[in-house]
């Protein structure tokens, strides 16, 4: 008779029965690790007909209500209406037509410059200015008084003259040391307001 450990214990065998001992232990042990180990898996859920019916029904609704929401969309797409920025087309400007009639019954407008006079004493007025123009340089002026923000050193103007005689009027010999006559800048400003203008 041998004596054998198992499992930290102490077998004594003989003969057959002892191996039939030994291998009826062997399964139990084996049947309750088993046991232990489907002790600890999750028990599956089991589903009826009725809730997989509802799952279905869930899911179909949630179909429906995506097509009717893109159809939805589509049709408020239709509705748009795309905005395009206008551009105003740039005007052509036509070319004016020239008369070349040399008798004509109506008087022709005589063409003006408009230059400007300063460096003058303040009490100087317009008719002054216009009878000097006038007389030196055989034409017929027009003048007017401006009023400036140098009034109280020095008077300025602004002449007209015809168009061909205006370099002749800009000639430097023309006019005493101090006096400074060139083109007309028209400049918005406040105090560019003529008084006193003189026409006849």
């Amino acid at each position: 008779m041998a004596s054998t450990q198992f499992y930290g214990q102490n077998v004594t065998e003989s003969g057959p029965s002892s191996r039939n001992t030994q291998t009826t232990t062997n399964n139990k042990q084996n049947l309750k690790i088993e046991l232990q180990s489907n002790q600890k898996l999750t028990p599956t859920k089991t589903i009826t007909n009725q809730e997989v019916k509802k799952i279905q029904d869930e899911i179909s609704e949630s179909k429906e209500e995506q097509q009717s929401l893109k159809v939805k969309i589509q049709q408020e797409r239709e509705n748009w209406r795309e905005v395009v920025k206008k551009r105003n087309p740039k005007q052509t400007r036509l070319v004016p037509i020239k008369g070349a009639m040399d008798k004509f019954s109506l008087t022709i407008a005589e063409q003006q410059s408009c230059l400007f006079l300063s460096g003058l004493d303040p009490d100087i007025e317009p008719e002054e200015v216009k009878e000097y123009i006038d007389t030196t340089f055989k034409i017929s002026s027009k003048c007017e008084k401006m009023k400036t923000k140098k009034d109280r050193f020095k008077s300025s103007f602004k002449v007209y003259v015809p168009t061909d005689s205006k370099q002749q009027v800009l000639n430097e010999n023309m006019w005493g040391k101090g006096i400074v006559i060139n083109h007309f800048l028209h400049i918005r400003r406040n105090f560019n307001k003529e008084v006193n203008p003189v026409t006849a």
